[in-house]
């Protein structure tokens, strides 16, 4: 006898081919969650003009889930249309037409709500609510960002009453990058976040302490919250090569991801400046990798401090993997500080964890990141002072036998146990049983 797969309407404006370490978390959820006896069917945009595209993605995605890409039209008014001519009429058209496309958004953000998915929201209430009659959908899941994502699955779960897992891939007005200025729609965020909070039947954070920030919002449904953390997936890692350290060869210190301002502090190219001082006339020993989008503010500061560096640009995630596993070490980096700077745990450290190349990582004294690298004893973990970046870097270094982590204790990160535990907590809440939703969390 064939058992008819019981369905889970996942929505997720980011979504492949979408790009980008936020789209990894819900793909690779979608990917393994017919396993676990649940079948997703992902609800999503068309396009997103701000994450970049990584066609290769979509080969991850299953033949037996359903993808429904609903128009995204945000900004595509004649000023829009002026803009997408812009960028063909040559250099100087081409930066106009970033010029106005920038500020045709910030005045669109201005007039829409939560997000500029807001439109998206409101033309894909009705079509779900028959999808999921037709489908016989039994859950629903939604996950942050963008914000639009939860205020569609609130809607749904009000007009059917299915039960819904609310996932936050980041926090939202606690968190340190949150920068709504405008006094109404800050109102209206946090009321939002707070009937999120309250109406969905499990919240999953993705740090344990970001899920205690989540709980706090709601103190007396303690125990709804529970934390899944990113992962790494295995099957990224099949047939890649891995690199031991040649000697002669120059040292590769690889950053993999976007290499901006919140990651690019000052202190750390004070710190690789000293290094590369003292290196003398081995300093072309060494050279510091980017792999990923970085700016001119960045490539500018790199070229004063005289320190050796290539560059690729954007690329596959399956490049990014092959990447990692090249470098003789990889560096990590958060913000230095601000609202709940030490809950976070950025989502490529899984993937850093599994290429088993030691680690730089430099953050906070305390936070998640550096417990999570400390437990894995996957390498040195420094806070933002030159001195102690610039001597760890010595200490990788010189050290030939230098290693990550070991790949007998990496299963609990695994992308497959991590959506097993998913699909226990959507278990829990299609029975009504949000008491026995699971914690799955490294400890740290």
């Amino acid at each position: 006898m064939i058992t008819e797969p019981r369905r889970v309407l996942m929505i997720a404006a980011a979504f492949p081919p979408a790009g980008g370490s936020g789209v990894q978390r819900t793909l690779k959820f979608s990917k393994y969650l017919s396993r676990f006896g649940w079948q997703p069917i992902v609800w999503t945009v068309d396009h997103i003009d701000a994450l970049p595209v990584d066609e290769s993605l979509c080969a991850e995605i299953p033949d037996d889930v359903v993808v429904h890409r609903r128009p995204h039209r945000f900004g595509k008014g004649p000023a829009g249309k002026l803009t997408d001519a812009l960028q063909h009429a040559g250099p100087l058209g081409s930066r106009l037409a970033n010029a106005a496309k920038w500020r045709i958004e910030k005045w669109n953000r201005k007039r829409v709500w939560p997000d500029e998915f807001a439109k998206w929201v409101d033309e894909s209430v009705e079509p779900l609510k028959a999808l999921i009659r037709e489908r016989n959908v039994e859950a629903i899941y939604s996950t942050y960002s963008p914000s639009a994502n939860h205020l569609l699955a609130l809607k749904l779960k009000q007009a059917t009453g299915l039960p819904w897992i609310a996932d936050f891939r980041d926090l939202w007005t606690d968190d340190l990058r949150y920068r709504e200025t405008d006094p109404r729609h800050h109102a209206a965020n946090v009321q939002l976040e707070q009937d999120v909070l309250e109406n969905a039947d499990a919240v999953v954070g993705v740090s344990p302490s970001q899920t205690e920030v989540l709980a706090a919002h709601v103190p007396d449904e303690r125990t709804k919250f529970t934390t899944i953390t990113n992962g790494y997936d295995p099957a990224d890692f099949e047939g890649v090569r891995r690199y031991k350290r040649i000697p002669g060869r120059p040292f590769t210190l690889s950053f993999v991801g976007r290499f901006d301002r919140q990651r690019a502090d000052d202190d750390l190219f004070v710190a690789l400046q000293n290094f590369v001082d003292e290196l003398g006339n081995n300093r072309d020993q060494f050279v510091f990798r980017i792999v990923g989008e970085f700016d001119t503010s960045t490539r500018r500061k790199l070229e004063e401090a005289n320190i050796p560096y290539q560059t690729t640009g954007y690329v596959s995630h399956k490049e990014a993997i092959q990447e990692m596993c090249s470098a003789d070490a990889l560096l990590l980096t958060t913000d230095r500080g601000g609202p709940n700077a030490s809950t976070v745990i950025c989502g490529k450290i899984f993937e850093y964890l599994a290429s088993q190349r030691p680690i730089l990582i430099v953050g906070p004294e305390g936070w998640e990141g550096q417990r999570l690298v400390e437990r894995f004893s996957a390498g040195i973990a420094t806070p933002w002072n030159p001195e102690e970046i610039a001597t760890a870097l010595h200490t990788l270094y010189k050290t030939s036998s230098a290693h990550g982590a070991s790949s007998n204790n990496l299963d609990c990160i695994s992308r497959i146990t991590l959506t097993e535990s998913l699909a226990k907590t959507i278990e829990a809440v299609a029975t009504n049983q949000c008491d026995a939703t699971p914690t799955h969390a490294v400890a740290t």
